[in-house]
């Protein structure tokens, strides 16, 4: 199907504003002037039809973060470091700062899961019995700390990318939480109702250890709290408006999910902090828990905004069959990629059928991992690749493999 003259003008003209910061033309409002409301203090009540400029132009911001997660995993099985990062912490800010994603944030810390569930779950492992799974990044740079109006925190959280695994992720497996107070490793917090329960797959994911891994000695759930935690305890005490950003895609999202659920229940009864927002924005996310939890997570005010379709928060339904970039195809597993979401929120107008009208971000993106733009684009499919999958020319003229080295093995802070 040859892609229509408007269609690619709309692009070519939205990518051309699109280098600048993004304004709500309607009122001239920046981030900053609306950033509790883009963090869903109002429910996101009249932002989403038609969609707010500024909150597309954020939650594609954040789904960009989780897209790193992807690119920056080294799934090659042959490669000897399957299943780690494949850049440092400070690459990684560079890459975020490139992509204008993250600009002005600090990667501080790497967050790993048990390869051992992710195998017999989600159908991953790695050479070394731990995966890469996410980062925590906070935003430094006075410029953009004033742009965004607040100093932010963001957990972003890897998926899985297969059919089988995505498949996998809906084990209907409800188990209720234990209580426990944030300072023991092993549980997450939960309401005084017995009720509330979770998806065991994802408890797991998040709250599992492995004694024989440096990495893993500490759960996710370890990394996090204890990271979240410093950081907050540093810049609360400079007085600055804070926020914390959870995002993913997949069994990202629902680990995105569970976490803010996790990190805002100790900030409220740990240490009494009810000021700083706590926001999911999650794509393509699968039940976390049945409707006490999802009720709980209302009445301790995480705000969970998805795309498309999960459980719990408010929804964006975006329909890829309306982008006339993409092949028309009917088997939705075909779509399940975080770049096809990211792409049809970037031309959604609403809840309400308005067409489909690009506003910036570049479609070539989609093929990264697939084939799903039509073909008269001219875009190769699954481009996204090592350069000469790491074969280099040594000194002496021979070819060899030479991997990338990751990131080194951390020294876990275990509590006493």
């Amino acid at each position: 199907m040859a892609i229509s003259r408007l269609v690619l003008s709309n692009w070519k003209e939205a990518n051309e504003k699109t280098n600048g910061e993004v304004v709500d033309k309607s009122n001239q409002l920046k981030v900053s002037d609306m950033w509790r409301d883009i963090q869903g203090a109002k429910h996101w009540n009249g932002l989403l039809d038609p969609i707010n400029p500024l909150l597309k132009a954020e939650i594609l911001r954040y789904g960009d973060f989780a897209q790193q997660c992807y690119d920056s995993f080294d799934n090659t099985r042959s490669s000897t470091y399957y299943g780690n990062c494949k850049r440092s912490k400070s690459s990684l800010a560079h890459r975020l700062e490139f992509l204008n994603c993250g600009r002005g944030y600090q990667v501080t810390k790497y967050i790993y899961a048990n390869t051992s569930l992710l195998d017999s779950i989600f159908g991953e492992e790695s050479s070394e019995g731990v995966a890469w799974i996410g980062f925590i990044a906070v935003c430094t740079d006075p410029d953009e700390i004033k742009r965004l109006g607040r100093r932010d925190i963001v957990v972003a959280w890897r998926g899985t990318q297969t059919p089988f695994e995505w498949m996998e992720n809906l084990r209907d497996i409800l188990v209720p939480v234990m209580a426990s107070k944030a300072t023991t490793y092993s549980n997450i917090q939960t309401s005084s109702n017995p009720d509330v329960r979770i998806e065991k797959g994802f408890l797991s994911c998040y709250t599992s250890t492995d004694e024989d891994s440096v990495r893993c000695m500490l759960s996710a759930r370890d990394t996090v709290v204890g990271e979240i935690t410093r950081l907050v305890k540093e810049y609360k005490e400079k007085e600055e408006d804070l926020s914390i950003t959870f995002t993913g895609h997949s069994l990202g999202a629902a680990l995105a999910t569970l976490s803010a659920y996790d990190i805002k229940q100790i900030m409220v009864n740990e240490y009494g902090v009810t000021s700083i927002p706590v926001t999911v924005f999650s794509f393509a996310s699968p039940r976390v828990g049945n409707l006490s939890f999802a009720q709980h997570m209302e009445d301790i005010g995480v705000k969970v905004l998805r795309v498309a379709y999960v459980h719990v928060g408010v929804e964006i339904s975006i329909d890829s069959s309306s982008s006339a970039f993409l092949k028309h195809m009917h088997n939705p597993a075909n779509f399940h990629n975080l770049e096809v979401y990211l792409h049809a929120l970037d031309g959604f107008q609403g809840n309400n059928n308005l067409p489909f009208k690009p506003s910036g971000r570049d479609p070539a993106l989609v093929n990264k991992y697939s084939d799903l733009l039509i073909e008269s684009l001219q875009i190769p499919s699954e481009w996204w690749a090592k350069r000469n999958k790491e074969v280099v020319k040594r000194i002496d003229g021979m070819l060899v493999y030479s991997p990338t080295t990751p990131t080194p093995v951390p020294l876990p802070d275990v509590p006493l």
